[in-house]
């Protein structure tokens, strides 16, 4: 139940996200301004969800019951509504830039991880893979039917028709269903492992809930720096990049509209059996060159983008970089949960998301002004495949760690 909630609300939260770049278009025709302003709105965005997510995160710590996430669904539904509202530029960067930005932040990337990671102990790589694999059906069904309700409907319609089904389905399951931790609900997590001595049952295998460390101690462990400049960089040209410029760039390249959302929907695709395999993976095999191949199989894909004229270049950019967009959460959220077991996972995961939302909202912002300046995409695609390099070779100096796993039975 967990598992099928959470999915549900990274469905949601990231299919209305991913939908921005399908409002670039109508938003400089309807408020009469450029691509470099659109692009602010959409740096705005990630760097309120950035900056939400430690603080999202310790709340969950400090009053669980499912609060923080539930409040956060109704957040970014209301955001949407009065959104499309809107008569004024400034109107949404404070009710999209702001409000509904805070909502994303607790439904969406550290925080289900953060729960995951408490409600299961055995097979938690394939947990948040299916957990992660939500982000990929939101932008599968989300942003198609954006793009058509956009070009019959227009844009207003479109966004007020999404934020009602979110807050009238996903808030009341919320609601009365979810819950941070299993302790809540009068259970153990899964795969937990009792004592042995019939005097002493404590659970030896239970998330560690009494950090002894203070978190401002990650910042000088060089390991932390490794993982959130490498997941930087991820953010720069995931959600950043292509969540915000692949369908602006393929209207460029003269792309119809159904040609844009068969390509976005073949990503999502195959994002979920990459989300799912990845998070399999994450459990047996080397993390962190996991992450070295997803980064570099990812700055492959954008050669594909600097090429682009016909559309089965797109759809082949799109099977290629589907195939890794978001196989990075689990490697990277289960590989730092087990480094830093000793601090508050929810906060910890939080700084990590942090710095790839940092990462989204330079990477949707800084195209925006490239793109004002030479009226083209090559420049900023060359400067993201050096980078999605880099990252791959910082990927490769992290430690690995095992915990030593329990044959427990299957999931």
């Amino acid at each position: 139940m967990i598992l099928a909630l959470l999915f549900l609300g990274q469905a949601a939260a990231f299919g209305t996200r991913a939908s921005f770049g399908a409002y670039i278009a109508p938003w400089e025709q309807d408020f009469a301004i450029s691509r470099t302003v659109v692009t602010s709105i959409s740096m705005l965005n990630f760097l309120v969800f950035a900056l939400g997510q430690p603080l999202v995160g310790k709340l969950n710590d400090l009053f669980g019951r499912g609060i923080v996430p539930t409040v956060c669904v109704f957040f970014l539904g209301a955001g949407m509504l009065l959104t499309s509202q809107a008569n004024h530029i400034w109107q949404v960067y404070l009710l999209y830039g702001v409000a509904f930005s805070l909502g994303i932040a607790g439904t969406c990337s550290s925080l289900p991880g953060v729960i995951v990671t408490k409600w299961f102990v055995e097979k938690r790589g394939i947990a948040l893979g299916l957990v992660t694999a939500g982000l990929a059906v939101g932008q599968l069904v989300i942003v198609p039917a954006n793009l058509f309700m956009i070009e019959r409907l227009g844009w207003r319609t479109a966004m007020a028709t999404v934020s009602i089904i979110i807050m009238a389905v996903v808030g009341p399951l919320f609601i009365f269903f979810l819950r941070s931790k299993p302790e809540e609900k009068g259970i153990m997590p899964y795969g937990y492992q009792e004592s042995s001595n019939d005097e002493d049952k404590t659970v030896a295998a239970l998330p560690d809930e009494g950090k002894t460390l203070a978190s401002s101690g990650v910042f000088r462990q060089r390991v932390f720096w490794l993982i959130s400049i490498s997941y930087f960089i991820c953010g720069f040209t995931d959600v950043g990049m292509i969540g915000t410029h692949l369908i602006p760039i393929a209207q460029g390249k003269s792309i119809p509209v159904s040609g844009v959302a068969f390509a976005i929907s073949l990503i999502a695709i195959v994002n979920i059996a990459g989300a799912i395999v990845t998070g399999l993976m994450s459990d047996h095999f080397n993390r962190k060159r996991q992450l070295a191949v997803i980064y570099s199989v990812r700055a492959a894909s954008f050669a594909l983008l600097i090429v682009l004229q016909q559309p089965w270049l797109l759809l082949l950019f799109a099977a290629i970089f589907g195939a890794v967009e978001m196989a990075s959460v689990a490697p990277v959220t289960s590989l730092t949960a087990e480094l830093f077991s000793k601090y508050s996972v929810g906060t910890i995961l939080g700084f990590v998301a942090l710095a790839h939302q940092l990462g989204g909202a330079v990477g949707s912002w800084a195209p925006g002004i490239l793109y004002d300046i030479t009226d083209s995409y090559t420049v900023i695609l060359t400067i993201s495949i050096v980078l999605l390099l880099a990252s791959s070779g910082l990927s490769l100096l992290l430690p690995e760690t095992r915990r030593k796993r329990s044959q427990s039975p299957g999931f």
